[in-house]
């Protein structure tokens, strides 16, 4: 019960100080009514404000935790238990050869037939790279989601 405690006590301290500010400059950037049709200066001017400034430091250095904690826990996973760091890895790896096929495939898709309006651009590798990204979290989310349907069935099919 201690360990738990202590992990309660942390999640507490992580929720004060980066969830809770991270929501309130969050609320007050969403609120400010500033937005791709305001004028230059008044985007300028909010784009140095304290709450933007708050909202991209804090999404920031919670990235780079998020990451360090990642690469952390992989270390740990390794030393403790190597068998599952391995199949952990192995699906990191999956993932990102099937990303990198669906990359090279490429995408149909062009500015034009995407419908962008206005002054904005986009490169064809740079669609093709949205592209197989959100087919693999597509592709990912289906096979979790049919893993998890069936997940009873073959767990009992495998201790029996």
């Amino acid at each position: 019960m201690d360990n738990e405690k202590k992990l309660n006590v942390l999640g507490l301290i992580i929720k004060i100080v980066i969830a809770v500010p991270a929501l309130i400059f969050g609320f007050i950037v969403m609120t400010s009514g500033v937005n791709a049709d305001s004028d230059e200066l008044v985007k300028q001017n909010f784009m140095e404000s304290f709450a933007f400034s708050g909202v991209t430091n804090i999404s920031f250095y919670a990235i780079i935790l998020a990451v360090i904690l990642v690469l952390v826990f992989f270390v740990v996973l390794l030393v403790t238990r190597p068998v599952q760091a391995i199949k952990s890895i192995l699906g990191i790896v999956v993932a990102a050869v099937l990303f990198f096929i669906l990359y090279s495939i490429g995408s149909t898709d062009t500015v034009e037939s995407l419908g962008v309006v206005g002054d904005i651009t986009a490169s064809e590798s740079t669609i093709n790279f949205t592209h197989a990204g959100i087919y693999t979290a597509i592709i990912g989310l289906a096979v979790c989601s049919a893993l998890a349907m069936f997940m009873g069935l073959i767990v009992k099919l495998i201790k029996n």
